[in-house]
């Protein structure tokens, strides 16, 4: 049965298409981040024909240093495979949920889902047989998305003459949070896609969400400091789940994130993950499709 998921999902015109859209997203990210010293120089130099064009020259030397390879930090930016930017969410954490959501949701639009639950009875069993495919997936394009970053890093690495500064454990422990990471977004779109059912109406509560949270996070930092519940909802913990970004010595809101450790960010993450998913198969279990236990 998990076979036959793989396959549903392997041919799916959906998760080729978010695949193609991360890849790219990395590839093309990875190589600015990796050549971001040659670029403000670049455009350094281009106030000197133009002046005032950039205030790229406004840069103190502590923040050109810290964008540079030379940044043990900025590499670790430059590997995460969950694309963090020290302001919330990423095109990856997007991708993974809307691929657990469009997945199920799909299946709802065309109707199989019942064919499925009339031949399997056992309905916690089904949707587990559902999510084993979708986190198989998802681990496999995270796979190939720390090929990609690592590339990228080593070819930044090499064209600039810069070593390796982090060490191998911790550039392992990177990999593996954004691994879990990615498996948690993939099954919390499918909790919400099983909940709501409907694709649009999935992807727009999937939005809302985002949405809102990146305008109360700023607020509630703003007003109340420190640790608050809004550093707990979901889609913006991914700064906090990698750690430190370099970014934030260009003074962006990167500074007023990454309050929660990434142990309690990943644990945070992964039961609302757990929550969702469970809520979503007791309504499952319970409604629209006859039992036949």
């Amino acid at each position: 049965m998990i076979t036959s998921e793989l396959l549903r999902i392997r041919y799916s015109l959906t998760s080729k298409i978010l695949l193609t859209l991360v890849l790219l997203e990395a590839l093309l990210v990875g190589l600015l981040l990796a050549f971001l010293p040659s670029l403000i120089d670049g455009v350094i130099a281009l106030n000197e024909v133009i002046p005032n064009a950039t205030n790229a020259d406004q840069f103190s030397d502590e923040q050109l240093a810290a964008l540079t390879l030379a940044s043990s930090p900025f590499q670790v930016l430059i590997s995460d495979v969950l694309g963090n930017t020290g302001i919330g969410t990423s095109l990856p954490v997007i991708a993974a949920t809307l691929f657990g959501a469009l997945t199920i949701t799909g299946e709802f639009r065309r109707g199989s889902v019942t064919n499925a639950a009339l031949h399997q009875p056992l309905r916690a069993k089904l949707i587990l047989t559902k999510a084993t495919a979708i986190a198989a997936t998802a681990f496999a394009a995270a796979i190939v998305l720390i090929v990609v970053r690592g590339g990228v890093l080593a070819i930044g690495l090499a064209v600039q003459g810069e070593p390796l500064l982090i060490e191998m454990p911790e550039l392992l422990t990177v990999w593996a949070r954004g691994i879990i990471a990615l498996l948690a977004y993939s099954l919390l779109g499918l909790g919400l896609g099983l909940l709501v059912r409907n694709q649009v109406a999935t992807v727009s509560v999937i939005f809302a969400v985002i949405v809102g949270e990146s305008i109360l996070r700023p607020l509630a930092l703003l007003i109340f400091g420190g640790i608050n519940p809004t550093l707990y909802l979901p889609f913006g913990l991914v700064p906090d789940i990698i750690g430190s970004n370099p970014l934030a010595v260009l003074g962006t809101s990167a500074s007023l994130t990454a309050s929660l450790s990434s142990l309690v960010a990943l644990v945070t993450l992964t039961l609302w993950a757990g929550a969702v998913v469970g809520l979503a198969v007791f309504r499952f279990a319970r409604t629209d499709i006859p039992s036949s236990t």
